[in-house]
């Protein structure tokens, strides 16, 4: 590859909900990053990695920016800053159907400080009338008066997406692609099955437990089809009444998450898997450091 080819990393910041992870699954044209209806249900970077024949732009979807409450939410704000430390443009989602809030403004003064170019992406323009999406593009404009790049996008059907990439490459540096051309994420596949386990807690479980869900994949061993790959995983909740919750009456609420996922995780692999899930309490995980770490949340040291 010739010193033509476009290659960067590119942070999508927003508060909590705004579609992140389903602007970086319009990107990809594939899903690997999960979605809910549920804030705060990424919790740490993942890195999706768009190619074509001139470029390789690596995007990072990132926790939602919010007031931190307890460890948990410090390493995801932690994971924010990583990102944005490394990366070569941003992007800023902003909800057209919510409108701007208090936490819009809260990622807005983590991307003042943020020295490279920044896109502003109002989404979900197709929920809304157009006045409506005019008067918050004024808004956008005058308020954060950055002179930022503003699209008008719904990353649910995939509009404006295009354009935006489009912009992006005329931002990013040129040199080598970052990650090898087959790769499509930073995660492993262990890694992901985890995660559309726990999309499905999310999805599930609606308001019955918040976010007191972690998945730990205990087993993943990968056979030759048409034998189906093994994954046994371990749902963690932080009280007794949650595993009661999850595991429904009879069994039945664990039994249509095991089922949903592993429909899931056989899209992403183009294989039948088989998947058991356990669900254990552990107390308050998220309010502890040493839990923290054994979940796979290395909490990050204080400056």
């Amino acid at each position: 590859m010739g010193s033509d080819f476009i290659s960067g990393s590119v942070a999508i910041l927003g508060r909590p909900n705004v579609g992140k992870s389903t602007f970086l699954n319009a990107v990809l044209k594939q899903k690997i990053a999960i979605v809910s209806p549920r804030p705060q249900t990424t919790r740490d970077s993942m890195a999706g990695i768009y190619q074509d024949s001139g470029s390789q732009i690596v995007f990072y979807d990132t926790p939602g920016i919010h007031q931190p409450k307890n460890q948990l939410s410090h390493y995801m704000l932690h994971e924010v800053e990583e990102v944005l430390e490394g990366a070569d443009a941003a992007l800023f989602l902003a909800d057209a159907k919510e409108g701007l809030t208090d936490e819009d403004y809260l990622v807005v003064e983590w991307l003042k400080k943020f020295k490279n170019p920044v896109l502003c992406l109002l989404n979900k323009i197709d929920q809304v009338p157009e006045g409506r999406v005019q008067e918050l593009s004024g808004r956008i404009k005058s308020e954060l008066g950055e002179g930022w790049l503003l699209f008008r996008v719904s990353a649910l059907k995939g509009k404006g997406v295009g354009e935006v990439v489009g912009q992006l490459k005329k931002f990013l540096p040129r040199q080598e692609p970052l990650f090898p051309n087959e790769d499509l994420t930073n995660k492993t596949l262990r890694e992901l099955a985890a995660e559309m386990v726990r999309e499905q807690c999310f999805l599930q479980l609606k308001q019955e437990i918040p976010y007191g869900v972690a998945v730990v994949i205990e087993e993943f061993e990968e056979k030759e089809p048409p034998q189906p790959v093994v994954i046994q995983a371990t749902i963690y909740v932080e009280k007794d009444s949650q595993k009661g919750i999850l595991i429904g009456s009879q069994g039945r609420r664990l039994k249509a998450i095991g089922s949903a996922a592993r429909q899931e995780i056989e899209r992403l692999l183009g294989q039948k898997v088989f998947l058991e899930l356990w669900v254990k309490v552990l107390k308050d995980w998220r309010k502890d450091e040493a839990t923290l770490k054994k979940l796979g949340y290395p909490v990050p040291k204080k400056k």
